[in-house]
C-alpha cells in the first residue's frame, strides 16, 4: 500500500525581494524599504505569480522590511495566501530555508520564500544543482520530487527539484 502524500510533488517560489533604498537612507541594512522602482517590479513579479499554474498558499519571507513588503504585495495579488515572517530567514544561508520549510510549510503544497541574495542563489544551487542569477524581484519556480517539506533537508545537493519557470522584472 502506498502511503498518503507518496509520489506527490511540492511547488517552491524563490522571490527575491524588489529594489530597496541604499543603505544611507535608512537607520539599518533591515530597514530599508522598497523604492517606487522596487514595488513596481514586485507588482510585475505577483501578475506573473497569479498567471502560474499552482499558486502559492504560504510565503515564508525574511522579516526584513524590503522582503516583507515584496511578500505583503503579493499577498495583495494572490487569494487565499498566508504569510508568515520569520526573522532567521534575514541574510539566511540555505539551510535556514531548509529549517524554516520543514517546520512550517506542511500541509501546503505550494510555498514561496522571500528573501536576500546570495541566500535565495545558494538556495536554488542546493535544490536544482543550476545556477540562477537573481535580479531583483527575480521569481524562480522548482518543481521539487518530495512528498513532504522535511524531505527536503534529507535529500543530497541537486537532487530534490527542477526549475520549471523563471521571471525578471
Amino acid at each position: 500500500m502506498t502511503p498518503p502524500g507518496a509520489g506527490r510533488m511540492k511547488t517552491l517560489y524563490v522571490l527575491r525581494h524588489g529594489k530597496a533604498a541604499a543603505e544611507a537612507e535608512a537607520q539599518s541594512d533591515h530597514e530599508r524599504e522598497l523604492t517606487s522602482r522596487g514595488r513596481n517590479e514586485v507588482r510585475h513579479a505577483a501578475h506573473h505569480l497569479r498567471k502560474r499554474p499552482t499558486a502559492p498558499s504560504l510565503i515564508l519571507a525574511s522579516a526584513a522590511a524590503r522582503a516583507r513588503q515584496t511578500a505583503e504585495a503579493c499577498v495583495a495579488a494572490l487569494p487565499d495566501v498566508r504569510l508568515v515572517l520569520v526573522d532567521e530567514l534575514y541574510l539566511a544561508e540555505p539551510s535556514s530555508y531548509l529549517a524554516e520549510l520543514a517546520e512550517r510549510a506542511e500541509p501546503h503544497a505550494a510555498v514561496m520564500v522571500v528573501g536576500h541574495n546570495p541566500g535565495l542563489e545558494a538556495l536554488i544551487y542546493v535544490l536544482t544543482e543550476r545556477s540562477e542569477h537573481l535580479a531583483t524581484a527575480s521569481l524562480v519556480e522548482i518543481e521539487l520530487e518530495v512528498a513532504s517539506w522535511p524531505e527536503l533537508s534529507q535529500r543530497g545537493k541537486g537532487r530534490a527539484g527542477r526549475i520549471t519557470d523563471v521571471f525578471r522584472s
